[in-house]
């Protein structure tokens, strides 16, 4: 009976994970990457911060602005290549 129980706690817990990652997709109009979903108005619009030889983008406050900070829009650093910095995870 425990053993059986303790499955259907798993089967549970995946069917939750599973619906609650489907609507969070399903929710966004648009989609970058994996990890990111955005409309356009918010991929335009969000302000983002590059250094002069990083490949990644951050917010305002990220600790890894501390020898160079470049304003630009979340659209422009993605166009460019970079990814999100996992620190401040913008």
């Amino acid at each position: 009976m425990k053993d059986l129980t303790l499955r259907y706690l798993r089967d549970l817990l995946l069917c939750a994970a599973l619906i609650l990652s489907t609507n969070s997709l399903a929710a966004a109009p648009g989609k970058l990457n994996s990890n990111f979903v955005f409309d356009n108005h918010e991929l335009r619009e969000t302000v983002v911060y590059i250094t002069k030889t990083g490949k990644k983008y951050h917010n305002d406050w990220c600790r890894y602005l501390s020898q160079s900070k470049i304003k630009t829009t979340l659209k422009k650093a993605v166009a460019g290549g970079m990814d999100a910095c996992k620190v401040c995870k913008p």
